[in-house]
């Protein structure tokens, strides 16, 4: 164990990521093989603010990951989120248990301009292929990034300790029913 997947699937409109969540979680239902963690969108607000629509109860998986990039993209890496300086979290979160630059935050803070929006899935790596073609299939574009358990667990500290008007401290999107 160790390290999971990010999926991160960019969609054209919010409304088409929804649909696609909507979807995953159908897909999830139905399988034996694939059994998803958290997921969760990002989107940006009517000021071009980056947040997160995080589809589940707990600030965890894919949902604490993309607040974190949220944060990060929408504060330059300088806000305060729970008395650490975010910079700090680039540092180790993104270089090193994400494998994301600064070009990386920068690029997908531009993919979401114009109402797009993008979905993320945590996912196992035995799962990521196949998220990866159903988020394809969905019409999202995908990438993957390589996280670290280690860096799961940061971003869900720096989440559940930002202020309540942090970007990355939207409250959940849909509640997710427990099965």
């Amino acid at each position: 164990m160790g390290k999971k997947q990010l999926v991160l699937a960019f969609f054209d409109t919010e409304s088409a990521a929804d649909n696609a969540v909507n979807e995953l979680k159908n897909w999830d239902k139905a399988s034996k093989e694939i059994k998803l963690g958290s997921i969760g969108i990002l989107v940006k607000d009517d000021k071009g603010k980056v947040k997160t629509q995080k589809l589940g109860a707990r600030h965890t998986g894919a949902g604490a990951v993309l607040g974190a990039i949220a944060a990060v993209i929408a504060t330059g890496g300088l806000a305060l989120i729970g008395g650490a300086v975010l910079g700090g979290i680039v540092g180790t979160f993104f270089h090193k248990g994400l494998g994301m630059s600064k070009d990386d935050l920068a690029r997908i803070d531009k993919q979401l301009d114009g109402g797009k929006a993008a979905v993320g899935v945590l996912a196992s790596d035995e799962e990521a292929a196949a998220v990866t073609a159903k988020l394809t299939e969905l019409g999202g574009k995908p990438e993957t990034h390589e996280v670290t358990d280690e860096a799961v667990e940061q971003a869900a500290t720096a989440v559940e300790a930002a202020p309540a008007d942090a970007p990355a401290a939207d409250t959940p999107a849909t509640p997710e029913a427990k099965s």
